[in-house]
């Protein structure tokens, strides 16, 4: 007992990693053995094929698909064994020179299962076909076969036809092909450089202004540009945009249009919470329809349909304004002596692209990114020891915290962390071991009650109705089956990254961080647009924000860094809050992403509500960048001109 607790803290990191051992062997399991999670790893030195066919954006229904692959290959001398190895998703009948071999049980959810032929009993010298028929159901069908003895190992080298008569090379499931509508946008080195003439004199004119200053550019000081006038400024800027593009965004413009219309449609009419399985998008937690629902019967007797739908885009708009708001506050209290970093970080919180793109549509995103940004203020308030009561601040939390779970559910991602660190600040505020661990408790209840009090009728309600709390939009027990491209996954497509900043428009067929970034820093995804002619975006300046946007990554990742590097104190514990949140979130997407196998499952405006963390770790981030005063002028340069392309790509003209 004594070693243990003179080594406390290696028995305590040993403790941890041990335990993720634990689950990521569990994981690893889970994921290699689980039929409904499509994930072709490659074996034997032989890669899983499909049909050559190009990348479709549509969403496909429920069908059969089946595919023929065939490999011809000659035999010098019969080896003494030659056993083929074979995996297929998920059917598969194997035939060799047109004799029947073998055909797997019809039960699809054994398709992971490996098969072993054993070819030598009908192998002679001369040329041989293999041919393999592969069944899938709402997926593409693939295989993968090797045979070392036979030289057989499938890839491009083998043939595949839909119908048995046209024949093309086989595509490896790691060769993705682009969505034709990418390429109908400029590369970004082009969009970059047509915007050169607005560019360059504007990182000129930052630049020169700010080179001779210490910390903050003089010229900032003499225009009287605090954090308060930025942030003015920036709801100013939100206002105006609104104002601008009421009339001239279309109609139906967003992610998923139909069916939150259709879920508003049906709670103005019935006024009651839909089951999962009446619609499309009647999953979703009910706030957001309700109070829209409200604002639809308000005006429709005073407006035309028409009109009253794109008034039913202004609650998604104020939500996305307050990020401004909710950004600047935070800022306030991680920096309370360094304005400069607080106008960089409300800047960055203010004009992140995925709230301007995605709160001038119709849908639950921004009201649930707004209120869980909300409760994170209310977090980092209670880090920085503002904070009187516990009791107060635990049911302000709760409650809010409870609003965005009756949005979406995934507000409940930021409740590990938040009750990890703000129990932390609150035991440290005890005087003794025991005041802290009441004030602990103390909290937790109130916030935990106050969010169960508000949104935990509807998770029980469903689990009553439904089996489970929570029933997501690909779910199976909603009988509402479909497929989309590419409908499978591969280990390639979690550490790729390069074609969101060459063609960045639906990127996300060739991976994660792909998806991440494209949708984070860009509307990647057209808002589920798939052609460009009713895109109201200004793509050009849209598309160079693929580069632009490197710099705020950069300072993200070393916002991290700093993390690690500062001392004890609340500052420290925000930026920990604030990575811990953010590395919770990607893992939650990172699974979406490995389980549901479709185009746009990892869309970073799932962390909406993460605005004010990205805000505080840019901040944290460009403390570093700008000790140096050549760098920190062209730090503001660059800065400068990533906001004006920001706001420039959603200000339709």
């Amino acid at each position: 007992m004594k070693i243990i607790l003179k080594y406390r803290g290696w028995c305590i990191g040993l403790t941890i990693f041990g335990i993720l051992l634990i689950f990521l062997g569990v994981g690893t399991r889970h994921v290699w053995t689980d039929p409904d999670i499509i994930l072709l790893v490659p074996e034997g030195g032989a890669q899983w094929v499909r049909y050559r066919e190009p990348s479709k954006l549509y969403a496909y229904l429920p069908e059969r698909l089946s595919t023929t692959f065939r490999y011809l290959f000659p035999i010098d001398h019969v080896p003494e064994k030659a056993i083929l190895t074979l995996r297929a998703m998920k059917q598969v009948t194997v035939y060799l020179d047109g004799r029947l071999l073998f055909r797997a049980p019809d039960d699809l959810q054994r398709w992971k299962e490996p098969h072993r032929l054993d070819l030598t009993s009908w192998l002679t010298k001369g040329s041989h076909e293999l041919r393999i028929v592969v069944v899938n159901e709402n997926g593409h069908p693939v295989v993968l076969a090797y045979c070392s003895s036979l030289g057989i190992r499938s890839g491009d080298q083998w043939e595949a036809s839909y119908d048995g008569r046209r024949w093309l090379p086989a595509l490896p499931v790691d060769e993705m092909t682009p969505i034709p509508v990418s390429r109908e946008f400029p590369r970004t080195d082009q969009a970059l450089r047509s915007l050169l003439p607005i560019f360059a004199p504007l990182f000129a004119f930052v630049f020169f202004l700010s080179i001779r200053s210490n910390e903050r550019p003089r010229w900032m000081e003499r225009a009287h540009i605090s954090p308060g006038a930025v942030r003015w400024l920036l709801t100013g800027g939100w206002l105006a945009m609104a104002v601008n593009n009421f009339w001239k965004i279309p109609i139906p413009f967003g992610m998923d249009f139909p069916g939150h219309t259709q879920y508003i449609s049906y709670v103005a009419s019935y006024w009651r919470v839909p089951l999962a399985t009446e619609g499309w998008q009647m999953f979703q937690p009910p706030l957001f329809y309700y109070l829209e629902a409200v604002i639809f019967r308000l005006f429709l007797q005073l407006f035309e349909p028409d009109t009253v739908i794109r008034l039913l885009k202004l609650l998604p708009l104020v939500c996305g304004a307050a990020q401004v708001e909710i950004s600047y506050r935070t800022l306030r209290y991680a920096y309370p002596g360094r304005k400069s970093l607080q106008v960089i970080g409300t800047l960055i919180g203010g004009l992140l692209p995925m709230n301007l793109y995605i709160s001038q549509s119709i849908g639950n995103e921004p009201l649930a990114g707004c209120l869980t940004a909300l409760t994170i203020l209310y977090a980092c308030r209670a880090l920085s020891g503002d904070f009187q009561s516990n009791r107060e601040l635990g049911l302000i939390m709760g409650f809010t915290l409870g609003l965005a779970m009756l949005t979406k559910p995934t507000a409940i991602l930021i409740v590990p962390p938040l009750l990890f660190f703000v129990s932390v600040a609150m035991f440290r505020k005890g005087r003794s071991k025991q005041e802290g661990i009441c004030f602990v408790m103390r909290f937790v209840a109130f916030f935990l009650g106050a969010a169960f009090i508000v949104s935990g009728w509807y998770y029980v309600r469903n689990y009553i109705d439904m089996g489970r709390f929570f029933i997501g939009g690909w779910d199976s027990s909603r009988e509402i089956v479909w497929w989309m491209n590419p409908g499978y996954r591969t280990p390639r497509q979690f550490y790729v990254f390069g074609e969101s900043l060459l063609y960045p428009v639906y990127s996300s067929i060739y991976g994660f961080w792909d998806s991440i970034y494209s949708s984070l820093w860009l509307d990647g995804f057209l808002s589920s647009l798939i052609s460009t002619d009713y895109l109201p975006w200004n793509q050009a300046f849209m598309i160079s924000s693929a580069w632009l946007s490197l710099l705020p990554t950069a300072a993200i990742i070393i916002g991290v860094v700093v993390a690690f590097r500062k001392k004890e104190g609340p500052l420290r514990q925000m930026l920990f809050f604030s990575m811990t949140c953010l590395i919770v979130y990607l893992a939650a997407i990172f699974y979406l992403f490995l389980t549901v196998p479709i185009l746009s499952s990892a869309k970073a405006t799932y962390a909406l509500g993460l605005t004010p963390c990205f805000a505080l770790l840019v901040a944290a981030g460009f403390e570093v960048l700008t000790r140096w005063r050549f760098l920190r002028a062209a730090v503001y340069g660059l800065i400068a001109c990533w906001a004006v392309g920001a706001y420039a790509s959603y200000f339709v003209i």
